[in-house]
């Protein structure tokens, strides 16, 4: 089950609203640090001895908040107990917030000092897609909600369960007839796509996203540091667009390529940090690496979960080693994007190598 953050602007935010909300948000941040002290020290917590200016379920989520941080801190994964900023999301329980469509249009309404408002929201395709599933009736399929800001934009994230990636007893069992489609994830090629059986492969490059970010980052250099801070950031704020509509359209080219066969099952390699599997590039590729595969994945399974195309993640171990052919492993057959096997003599574009064992793998991640 793969989860998403679905990220959406409120709309019509009134200069009351957005002072209130800002209110709320500098309490919500005090109420969590507070907690975050008391127990520490050894009290027991309810929203009945939490006095600060928030909606008992706020003062809930707050006091969560605050057992996490402490839990954090006792198991190690933080060195200090943390200081919350004003800048702090306010949590609302599923119980306390759903969308709402009017005349066409959707809104969320949830629980705040306000009482519970309902604000419209920008119309993006997620909402189209998910916001029907989220209504009143549905509390089953809503999580914890964040009402968060930007300068003065309002903002909610909201989890979303994308239920196309499946387990592999689950895989078996319901995809006796498939077409698997293996997708290798890299640096030189940023995907390459293979479905064995017909032989059918498409390769994306990375030259372009080599060349755009070189010259983002050639951009960011000219505007010096302190006096052109915020013209670097817009330059940032610029490229991660860019990327981001990059991802959306190679995506959705990979999701299109499966659409051509039969029951197609995407499979993509399961890989936490894909840069620390591939050996250092030249200098000007490395501009490459720090390119958002964690965000290509899910906008590849988002885009998979329209059209039903299940998609499961395959372990990594020696795709990229072992012979397509005769299964022989070995660290040698690679050499940069040629492949050939030791054994065999098979010889392949290393990539492609790689998508054909990715397709036929039976080896899901764990």
């Amino acid at each position: 089950m793969a989860t998403k953050t679905m990220i959406v602007r409120l709309q019509d935010v009134t200069k009351k609203k957005h002072k209130l909300f800002v209110q709320e948000q500098t309490e919500f941040a005090a109420c969590v640090n507070d907690c975050v002290e008391r127990l520490h020290n050894g009290e027991k917590l309810s929203s009945k001895n939490v006095n600060f200016n928030l909606k008992s379920a706020i003062k809930n989520e707050a006091i969560r908040r605050a057992r996490k941080a402490i839990s954090d801190f006792k198991k190690g994964k933080a060195k200090t107990l943390p200081i919350f900023r004003n800048s702090l999301g306010v949590k609302i329980n599923n119980q306390n917030w759903n969308s709402i469509e009017k005349n066409g249009k959707w809104y969320i309404a949830f629980t705040s000092n306000l009482g519970k408002k309902s604000i419209p929201v920008v119309e993006s395709e997620d909402v189209k897609m998910y916001f029907p599933f989220l209504l009143k009736e549905n509390k089953e399929n809503r999580g914890t909600m964040e009402l968060f800001r930007k300068g003065r934009d309002w903002y909610i994230a909201i989890p979303i369960q994308v239920s196309s990636e499946l387990e592999f007893k689950e895989t078996m069992k319901d995809f006796v007839y498939y077409t698997p489609i293996g997708v290798d994830l890299g640096l030189r090629h940023l995907a390459v796509l293979s479905e064995p059986t017909s032989g059918k492969r498409q390769f994306f490059s990375g030259k372009e996203v080599g060349y755009k970010r070189r010259h983002f980052r050639s951009q960011r250099r000219s505007l010096g540091k302190k006096k052109a801070q915020r013209a670097i950031e817009r330059v940032g704020k610029k490229e991660s667009r860019w990327m981001k509509d990059y991802n959306r359209k190679l995506a959705k080219d990979i999701v299109d390529f499966a659409l051509q066969f039969d029951s197609p099952l995407i499979k993509l390699e399961q890989l936490d940090d894909i840069r620390s599997t591939c050996r250092s590039l030249k200098r000007v590729d490395r501009t490459i690496h720090s390119w958002s595969f964690y965000q290509l994945k899910q906008f590849i399974k988002e885009r998979a979960f329209k059209f039903n195309i299940p998609v499961v993640d395959i372990n990594p171990y020696k795709t990229s080693q072992t012979c397509f052919y005769c299964k022989h492993a070995d660290k040698g057959n690679r050499r940069k994007e040629i492949f050939k096997c030791k054994k065999c003599g098979y010889k392949n574009h290393a990539d492609l190598n790689a998508s054909n064992n990715i397709a036929t793998s039976t080896s899901l991640a764990v």
